[in-house]
């Protein structure tokens, strides 16, 4: 049955590393504007602008073009038309008009004036502000604790703690946003796709003008809002509150059921390995006692291995045959990261069996030990601050382990044996 085993796996890598594709990245061109490509003038324009006001973007040519239609009103502006990356360490203003996507990631606070003809993606640890003058032709998509939109964009993707639409707020189309306030001002030409716990659409002085559907998720219904939904439908689905506090006897209970459930898993994989490999067994816990760093190593390794394979199984999804092999691939992986906790803990049985006869010779009292040692590996990964390092090595070690006696078994038979030997 090893053999078989080991013959599968080496046939599944050696077909992976034949059928799998690799891709490798070309050099990337820096994108030039073109008239074709130029800054969308409707969409630029802020809704908010006065004649009194330039106009940015209007009649402009921004292919490089010497013509006397040029606007040489632009000749004072920072025109970037390639994409825009910031990465910031403190507060941070974008007021560039970008021909292109900007990508931002601040750890503080961003002050939004400028123009996007593309998608804008933010990350900041601070209140981002969007101004009267900001404009973005695409989306924006955007996680931030406050949020705040006086300017026009196409449509708003955002996880925040307050987002808050100002009244000269413009969304040509949809925002879908995940908050626990929400104040919401302007205009929306589209839906409104919202989950919060304190949504507020109008006061006396504003309110919010919308032009499709209010869509929202909340522990209680909104006031006010029919008169602020005026084309769509509103649709309203109740989050129920959940008790936060558990009782010491519920939390007691959880910890039991889940200290029983381990133990019951180590026993019910260590019969079954009895069962169909014994020699198994014995060869994991030899292998724990004579070379205890090497299938920590060999665990490591594997985890890279293990990584590779599920982005290679992935590009084999869109073969014809490929769904077969990925399926098969899943399979293998994690069984065996799903039995590695156990595998380790087996290994340490056997270390104990070999330095105290009696639990040898008793069956019943050999049970007894797997079951103490299974506590005592749930507990060790239980534990406050180490728990997840602990339960990371138990699992590298396990998975070492079976790596090693499995594919490598014939090998580590001959190591094990000159041991005896000697």
């Amino acid at each position: 049955m090893k053999k078989r085993i080991s013959i599968i796996m080496m046939i599944m890598a050696i077909l992976i590393s034949l059928i799998g594709t690799l891709c490798y990245a070309s050099e990337i061109q820096p994108r030039t504007a073109t008239n074709t490509d130029a800054i969308n003038t409707d969409k630029v324009e802020s809704t908010t602008s006065t004649d009194d006001e330039i106009n940015l973007i209007s009649n402009t040519d921004l292919s490089g073009n010497d013509d006397s239609n040029y606007d040489t009103s632009l000749q004072d502006y920072d025109i970037t038309q390639n994409d825009l990356y910031v990465f910031e360490g403190q507060d941070y203003e974008m007021d560039k008009i970008i021909d292109g996507n900007a990508y931002i990631f601040v750890n503080g606070d961003l002050k939004f004036s400028g123009a996007v003809n593309g998608s804008v993606f933010i990350i900041a640890n601070g209140t981002v502000e969007f101004t009267e003058d900001s404009n973005i032709c695409d989306s924006l998509y955007i996680m931030a604790p406050e949020v705040k939109i006086n300017g026009a964009v196409y449509d708003v993707y955002g996880l925040t703690d307050k987002f808050e639409m100002m009244q000269h707020a413009y969304v040509s189309r949809d925002i879908r946003v995940i908050s626990q306030e929400a104040k919401l001002r302007g205009n929306i030409y589209r839906d409104v796709y919202l989950t919060a716990y304190n949504i507020d659409v109008k006061d006396d002085a504003n309110s919010l003008l919308l032009g499709g559907d209010f869509n929202y998720s909340s522990e209680k219904e909104v006031d006010g809002l029919q008169d602020v939904v005026t084309y769509g439908e509103i649709k309203f689905n109740l989050i129920e509150k959940t008790e936060n506090e558990v009782s010491m006897q519920e939390r007691i209970m959880q910890y039991a059921s889940s200290a029983v459930t381990s133990i019951v898993y180590v026993l019910v994989i260590y019969f079954i390995l009895i069962l169909i490999a014994p020699k198994f067994v014995e060869r994991v816990g030899k292998d724990l006692k004579e070379k205890t760093i090497l299938p920590f190593i060999v665990g490591l390794v594997s985890w890279v291995a293990i990584v590779f394979a599920i982005v290679i199984s992935f590009m084999l999804l869109v073969t014809s045959f490929g769904s077969a092999i990925t399926i098969i691939a899943w399979y293998m992986i994690f069984g065996i990261i799903y039995i590695s906790s156990a595998v380790f803990s087996i290994s340490i049985l056997d270390i104990i069996k070999s330095k105290v006869a009696p639990i040898k010779e008793n069956k019943a009292l050999e049970i007894l030990t797997l079951a103490g040692i299974a506590l005592v590996v749930w507990i060790l990964q239980k534990l406050p601050f180490v728990g997840g390092l602990l339960s990371f090595v138990i699992l590298t070690m396990g998975i070492g382990l079976i790596v090693r006696n499995i594919i490598a078994n014939k090998k580590l038979e001959n190591t094990t044996e000159q041991a005896s030997a000697e």
